[in-house]
């Protein structure tokens, strides 16, 4: 299955993922075949964005469609890649994890189990983290070929989610931010307020950064995310390293 949606010369196709309590519950329900359309042809606009790795994961589960434009708005009123469409009928469903490449099965295993992640999880992960991840994670940013020359000029990845910049961005597409987005929901969750601490950033919007052993989980799962979703990257021996906590908290298998 291409990564892309075709354009020219045949009809318009992309991509649609629905999840989460404010998701169109008209794909959440539809079947394949069926086709969607607005009331209207005002806003809001269904939008199909046309390559996978552009596609925004907000929440987890969810359902992932390719579909076709059935009507467009005319003037689209953009130069982005997606469609403003009034009308799409669903070609096909796919499975979610393809929203993070060809081994994005293992991501979509961490994201669940962070937004179901227990304080006593997140002890696990934090205590079971190994000290060199932080380097090992950096050094697969590194080796990534979607990263720019001029990032690469910085050593130290650790903790990023993704590079900026036009998409991919990063190695799993959207998964990382997708793993970090569900562990601080579920931290949030439990402990409220209490979830997050402020520390640099302005004094009006300061930056908020989850409080330990939740930080440090975090971390854990974003980087055994990045060992299982991007092997090609690691050596196996590094890839041990990356997912030691995670093992420790699901078992011995590192698919």
């Amino acid at each position: 299955m291409s990564l892309f949606g075709a354009r020219k010369g045949k009809q318009t196709t992309g991509f649609i993922f629905a999840s989460g309590r404010d998701a169109d519950r008209r794909f959440l329900t539809a079947q394949e075949g069926d086709t969607v359309r607005n009331p209207s042809r005002e806003a809001p606009w269904i939008v199909l964005l046309h390559a996978l790795q552009d596609v925004l994961v907000t929440d987890w589960p969810g359902i992932l469609w390719e579909a076709e434009v059935v009507d467009a708005l005319d003037p689209q009123g953009h130069t982005g890649d997606y469609t403003r469409c009034v009308a799409v009928r669903l070609m096909r469903r796919l499975p979610p994890h393809t929203l993070f490449g060809p081994d994005g099965e293992g991501v979509a295993w961490v994201i669940e189990c962070a937004r179901n992640l227990t304080p006593e999880d997140a002890e696990i992960l934090a205590d079971h983290r190994a000290r060199e991840s932080g380097q090992i994670y950096s050094k697969a940013w590194l080796r990534w070929d979607g990263l720019s020359p001029a990032k690469r000029e910085f050593a130290d990845w650790e903790g990023v989610i993704g590079a900026g910049g036009d998409a991919p961005v990063s190695p799993i597409n959207r998964g990382l931010s997708a793993v970090f987005n569900c562990t601080c929901a579920r931290a949030v969750e439990l402990l409220g307020e209490d979830a997050m601490y402020p520390e640099g950033g302005d004094d009006d919007d300061p930056d908020l950064h989850l409080v330990d052993p939740w930080g440090e989980a975090a971390l854990a799962l974003c980087e055994a995310a990045m060992a299982l979703g991007a092997p090609r990257l690691l050596p196996e021996e590094d890839r041990a390293i990356l997912t030691e906590a995670w093992r420790a908290l699901t078992g011995p298998r590192l698919s």
